[in-house]
């Protein structure tokens, strides 16, 4: 661009009404006035025209851009289209309404040549482009058209004349930018109802779609095609779709209601058709039937049949089969092409018969036969006749088989005529039995057969167990006999039958033992047989490892008393110190024997005398302490006897030792006795213990108080010293720091005695271990002196330490 600058002084320029200079897309060029006076200067630009870029015809559209046009000074450049020197449409900007947009779609455009120009605007300026031309040959598309009609159309067969659609303006003219999806249907109501157009391909093209492949399945008048974009649509004109050549031979009615030698009730027809299953009205075959082989009965003949052809069908007429069967199919054929039907069965005639089809047989009374009855209803010339609807019933003939026998557990099922029956049993042995079938009509006699007896199928108390006391030997010893079904014994039975006591009856714990079972003849008898523990509701089970039965509900009660068992307070007694007994009376099986009350004498046994001389003792049941080996009263009460306020069984032992207590009533006793531990009293007194003496009698016992009688000159009396208990028991245990001393007092005159060791008078430590003996190990002996002597007496008694009771001995000269 190039510019201009005016120098002006003093006066004032002025531009009214400039001119525009604009030749073929020529800039613009600006003149403007600036009043006052002194110096100014300024600038003179131009506006560019812009150029178009591109003008693209379409269907009833050109589609413009042009160049950007730059501002000469501040401010937006905007632009306007002009078509044929008027507006444009409304989709590109105008005069009245200029945008900065650089292009737009001009819609609307009539079909011929149309030139086009673009204005850029700036202020008040303006600047117009070269012409830009547009040739416009279709408008948008407003119409499907079939440009080719279908034609030649055989069911299933392309049609020799495909559908071809072109989309077109309203002036008809072919839209080659069209780019929408036609697809084919048959046009609802036209043709043969169900029909299926398929196969169809469609391949567009400058606005034309060229269909290929298109084929209807079914013959028929008047089918129209309807072509859609989804927007528009188009019909074709009517068109026939002919049959096409025989491929097939279709069954069109199965042949059925057929009863042997009888026409069947609805007669076959035979069709010839296209692939797509039309007929073929022109067909000119001759169709035959036969019985297929390999169905219906053997050696069965279809004759009769009569078949009539018009227009591709063939009626038949007076078709029959002669012999009853299931699953016949007919064969229809013309030589080239055959087709089989459905399977049909072909019935008996009447019922004129019942026969027995399958006889019994393998019948063991009780059992059900092995081979059970089938009794079937048949016609004159022996078909099965499938639809009869009788009832058969069965019952042994009068005057067969064992009198009194029952026939039972027959079911009979009938199906198709034939009655087959399960379950079917007589309870008796017998033979030349025969089984009669009648259905209140008819009636057939089987063939005689014999029922033997059966296998063993059950075990039966034949005698139940009874008279059960613990312990001891059923009075009633049970049976049990191998029987069929029937009930009746079953002599050859060779099993092993066992006895048990049925799992959750009687009492827990219980043991069934010493049972012997002999078996004869089907017939197992025990004996011996026990329970030890009372109870109520045991049932005793049999089994021989298959078969099992349980015999009634019997109690088992306290049996007489056999035993008798002592119980004790403690086992670890005190001596001298009361231990209260239980005496229980037991039977055979370790129960109470309840039957065992009132007053018994008993006899107690088994404790020692204690070292002082006092014996064990039972408190009777009055309150007398009655010593050991003397029989005494105790009272008892359902077999159990207790002690109460002393009375009736309180024992005391005296001697510590580890004692076995026995009792018995003269007939029944507690066996080995019950173990006690008698421990020694607290220590209580000073004894003598293990006393010798050289010559004469000691007295018994000689433990608190010695008498030694006729010692003699120059005897000697020697002992230790113990601490005990009351009873004379020796205690241990006492630890250290006791002392006693022995003194010897002159007795009688003379000069008595002394004691050579200790010496008279001296005290001894007396230290008696808990583990070792329970007394001194230091010997007091006393020396008798020879002289005028009669008796001597000395004592031991605590020098030091706990206090103990004082012994004392007394010698006498002979």
């Amino acid at each position: 661009m190039r510019l201009r600058r005016l120098l002006v002084r003093g006066c004032t320029v002025v531009a009214a009404g400039a001119a525009l200079l604009v030749g073929a897309a020529q800039p613009a060029l600006a003149y403007w006035t600036a009043p006052g006076s002194g110096s100014r200067s300024a600038t003179i630009g131009t506006l560019a025209a812009p150029s178009i870029a591109s003008a693209t015809a379409g269907a009833g559209t050109v589609a413009l851009s042009w160049s950007t046009v730059a501002a000469p000074a501040s401010g937006t450049v905007t632009y306007y289209v002009s078509r044929d020197g008027g507006a444009a449409s409304a989709a590109c900007p105008s005069s009245s309404t200029p945008s900065s947009a650089t292009s737009c779609t001009d819609s609307g455009v009539s079909v011929g040549r149309h030139q086009y120009t673009v204005t850029a605007v700036w202020r008040s300026w303006t600047a117009t482009s070269a012409t830009a031309t547009a040739q416009i040959s279709f408008g948008p598309v407003s119409q499907l058209v079939l440009t080719r009609q279908p034609a030649g159309a055989v069911g299933a067969t392309a049609f020799t004349t495909q559908p071809v659609v072109t989309a077109e303006d309203a002036a008809g003219n072919t839209v080659t930018t069209y780019a929408g999806t036609v697809a084919l249907s048959i046009k609802s109501g036209t043709g043969a109802a169900g029909a299926a157009l398929t196969g169809c391909s469609g391949v567009p093209s400058g606005g034309v779609t060229t269909f290929s492949g298109c084929k209807i399945d079914q013959s028929g008048i008047g089918y129209q095609l309807r072509a859609s974009d989804g927007t528009l649509a188009v019909d074709s004109t009517a068109f026939n779709v002919t049959a096409g050549a025989v491929s097939q031979l279709v069954f069109t009615t199965q042949p059925a209601g057929a009863a042997g030698a009888s026409a069947f009730t609805t007669q076959p027809v035979v069709t010839a058709q296209d692939a797509a299953g039309n007929t073929v009205t022109t067909y000119a075959g001759t169709v035959a039937l036969s019985i297929k082989s390999g169905t219906g009965a053997a050696g069965a003949a279809l004759t009769s049949c009569s078949g009539v052809r018009s227009g591709g069908v063939t009626t038949f007429s007076g078709c029959k089969i002669d012999k009853a069967g299931t699953a016949y199919q007919l064969r229809a054929s013309d030589g080239t092409l055959a087709i089989d039907s459905t399977a049909f069965n072909v019935t008996a005639g009447a019922v004129s018969q019942l026969v027995f089809t399958t006889q019994p047989a393998g019948a063991a009374a009780g059992s059900a036969f092995t081979t059970q009855p089938v009794v079937t209803a048949e016609d004159a010339a022996g078909n099965t006749v499938t639809t009869y609807a009788g009832t058969v019933a069965l019952s042994i003939k009068s005057g067969t088989g064992a009198a009194g026998a029952a026939l039972t557990g027959c079911s009979g099922v009938r199906s198709g005529g034939v009655t087959t029956f399960s379950g079917c049993k007589i309870d008796k042995v017998g033979t030349g039995y025969q089984v009669r079938a009648n259905d209140g009509t008819l009636t057939i006699d089987s063939t005689a057969f014999n029922v033997a007896v059966g296998a063993a199928s059950q075990l039966v108390f034949t005698t139940q167990p009874a008279g059960a006391a613990g312990g001891a030997a059923f009075a009633t010893q049970p049976v049990v006999t191998a029987e069929d079904a029937a009930g009746n014994t079953v002599t050859t039975y060779a099993g092993t039958v066992t006895l048990s006591i049925k799992s959750g009856t009687g009492a827990a714990g219980a043991a069934l033992t010493s049972c012997s079972g002999v078996r004869s003849g089907g017939v197992t008898t025990f004996s011996g047989c026990k329970i030890d523990k009372v109870g109520t509701g045991y049932q005793l089970r049999a089994n021989d490892g298959t078969l099992t039965i349980d015999s009634t509900a019997f109690n088992v009660s306290a049996g007489a008393a056999s035993q008798l068992v002592l119980s004790a307070a403690t086992a670890t007694p005190t001596a001298g110190t009361a231990d209260n007994l239980t005496i229980t009376a037991l039977d055979a099986g370790g129960n109470t024997a309840t039957a065992y009350t009132g007053t018994h004498n008993l006899r107690f046994n088994g404790a020692g005398t204690s070292p002082d001389g006092t014996q064990p003792t039972v408190t009777s049941s009055s309150g007398n302490a009655v010593v050991f080996g003397t029989t005494e009263s105790i009272s008892f009460s359902s077999g159990v006897a207790t002690v109460s306020g002393g009375n009736n069984g309180a024992m005391t032992l005296h001697k510590a030792e580890t004692a076995s207590i026995t009792v018995t009533d003269g007939t029944i006793g507690n066996g080995s006795g019950l173990s006690v531990t008698v421990a020694p009293g607290a220590a209580a007194q000073l004894a003598w213990t293990h006393v010798s003496v050289s010559a004469g009698t000691l007295s018994s016992p000689c433990l608190f108080s010695c008498t030694d009688t006729a010692l003699g000159n120059n005897g000697t009396f020697t002992a230790n010293v113990s601490v005990t208990d009351a009873d004379g028991n020796a205690v241990s245990g006492l630890g250290t720091g006791h002392t006693v001393t022995v003194s010897t007092p002159t007795r009688g005159g003379g000069s008595g005695g002394s004691f050579i060791a200790p010496t008279s008078g001296s005290s001894v430590t007396l230290t008696i271990s808990s583990t070792g003996a329970a007394d001194s190990t230091a010997l007091f002996t006393f020396k008798a002196q020879s002289g005028s002597w009669f008796f001597d007496t000395f004592s031991v008694q605590t020098a030091t330490g706990t206090s103990y009771t004082s012994a004392s001995a007394t010698v006498t000269k002979q």
